[in-house]
């Protein structure tokens, strides 16, 4: 891996744990405004050796060309001699009042006793200036290099996670007693290798770790996992049972411990331990349990068909989030498909497009709302419906087949349909509705579009091979059943000059040609 893509890699880290990053908030601007710098505050970022500064600053406009200078001098006495006091020049002061709202750049391993934050001339004298005593005690290098690998196996997949391995292995090779990478490893060895092999080997690396520190919790949290995973579920338990005794920071300990109870089938316990992990206080160890939380406890909620905890479990995730987080396409879905409000859809993806998520999620989303919002519509409101939906899903055969996978947006497919959209129309593939829906295995969504009028023997793909023999050659027994409810003959659709009983007899399937066919004529 060259360098220049090592260091990409460590910056998108890097990144990822010192968000929130650089925030510029404009006030009105005062021409006539002396330089200066002031209202300086430093805290933690809640990522651990991570610190945030923000403060507020005047600009005259002149001279032109200043910039900033932001530094965070060593206490007496502390740091290495390659300890780095001066934090950067990245961004410009522009005329007038504003608030910034940024990272703190990291120095280097010591201890910083000031911040100071300067406004320079391009010659170098100083404009406006403005410090405060802050002892910042941060991390080693051993630990820096250790918490960019976590956010690396935290959000990444892929060469991230490859990068990863590396650092940890580093670090391992430099201090052989470093526990907690071992632990990281096993995380690295389940995300690119998940099954029995993968489960083994995470057991070994956590193994190690166990051997360097026994009361090592975050390797505790994982084997508990890893031996949900191997059913011994009383092993499991034991080891969640101590790991709770000392209140870890590390929420992914609740999370487990949840879905281990899911999988006793104990749905109430785990609904509890789910909701344990949402209130644990937010630390660099709880961003993906969190999320899985919510995600475990948003599926329970609906297989009880609990409704209206689930909107209040979407609300608190999107206010927790914010819109630009994403999550507010899944909760226009939930609006959308479970509680039938198309407009209540559309006003949530417009505030997730507008803190700049406009994923193909949020934009699906909107074109199905929008549909369904014209179907129930009249007049003006309905043609404005219709225009926009058109913006964000055109039609086609796949919109034909997303408005049928759903009960709740049906009535515009019904619509469109009626207004003369083909329900066989093609794709450039060469796919129609029906063979989208058959090919995902989606039964409810295949009735829809055959209730619809859709033709089970229209050819599709490049090939022209009729719908109806899609699942034949997937050997989906159950599509098949569906489609000769429908009413198709299997032995008389043909393709090349042969039925498809034809070519289950020449495979020697009895299965498949039972479901063709039925008892009768299965003689092979």
């Amino acid at each position: 891996m060259s360098s220049r893509r090592c260091n990409r890699l460590t910056a998108i880290a890097f990144a990822l744990l010192a968000a929130p990053h650089l925030a510029l908030v404009a006030q009105p601007s005062e021409d006539d405004a002396e330089t200066s710098v002031s209202g300086i505050d430093v805290r933690p970022s809640g990522i651990e050796g991570d610190w945030l500064l923000d403060f507020d600053y005047v600009y005259s406009g002149s001279p032109p060309g200043a910039v900033f200078r932001i530094e965070t001098p060593p206490q007496s006495g502390t740091g290495p001699p390659e300890f780095t006091s001066d934090a950067t020049k990245q961004f410009p002061p522009r005329p007038g009042r504003h608030h910034v709202a940024m990272a703190l750049h990291y120095p280097g391993d010591g201890t910083s006793g000031q911040v100071i934050v300067s406004i320079l001339a391009p010659n170098g004298a100083v404009l406006g200036s403005h410090r405060i005593d802050k002892v910042i005690r941060w991390p080693t290098k051993e630990q820096r290099d250790f918490d960019i690998a976590y956010a690396m196996i935290e959000n990444g997949r892929g060469e991230m996670l490859r990068q990863a391995r590396t650092m940890l292995e580093g670090l391992v090779a430099k201090n052989p007693r470093f526990d907690d990478a071992y632990v990281e490893l096993a995380r690295v060895v389940m995300k690119t290798n998940w099954g029995p092999e993968g489960v083994r080997q995470a057991a070994t690396l956590l193994d190690s770790a166990l051997k360097i520190r026994p009361d090592s919790v975050n390797a505790k949290i994982l084997l508990g996992y890893v031996y949900a995973h191997q059913q011994r579920f009383s092993e499991a338990e034991r080891l969640f049972v101590e790991a709770a005794r000392e209140d870890p920071p590390n929420v992914w300990l609740w999370t487990n411990w949840g879905e281990l109870l899911e999988m006793q089938d104990r749905p109430d316990q785990a609904e509890a331990k789910y909701r344990e992990a949402l209130e644990r206080p937010k630390t660099k160890w709880s961003l993906s349990a969190r999320g899985n939380a919510y995600f475990a406890l948003l599926r329970l909620l609906e297989q009880r068909n609990d409704l209206d905890g689930m909107d209040t479990l979407h609300r608190r995730r999107v206010q927790e989030y914010g819109a630009g987080g994403c999550y507010t396409a899944e909760y226009a879905s939930f609006k959308l498909y479970l509680r039938n409000d198309a407009q209540g859809a559309i006003d949530l993806v417009r505030r997730g497009l507008d803190g700049a998520c406009a994923d193909k999620k949020s934009r699906e989303v909107l074109g199905l709302a929008s549909y369904a919002l014209w179907a129930e519509s009249n007049g003006g409101e309905a043609e404005d419906a219709l225009n926009q939906a058109r913006v964000f899903l055109p039609a086609g055969p796949s919109l034909l087949h997303l408005l049928a996978s759903h009960a709740s947006t049906m009535p515009a497919a019904m619509k469109l349909v009626a207004a003369g959209e083909s329900v066989d129309q093609k794709d450039n593939a060469g796919m129609t509705a029906l063979a989208f829906a058959l090919q995902s295995d989606e039964l409810e969504s295949a009735q829809r579009l055959l209730d619809l009028g859709a033709d089970p023997e229209t050819p599709v793909t490049a090939a022209d091979i009729p719908v109806a023999l899609l699942p034949v050659i997937d050997g989906n027994l159950p599509a098949i059943a569906l489609l000769r409810r429908a009413g198709v003959n299997y032995s008389k659709l043909r393709y090349r000059g042969e039925t498809a009983v034809d070519l289950a007899k020449e495979a020697g399937d009895t299965a498949l040609l039972q479901a063709l066919v039925g008892t009768e004529g299965t003689t092979l």
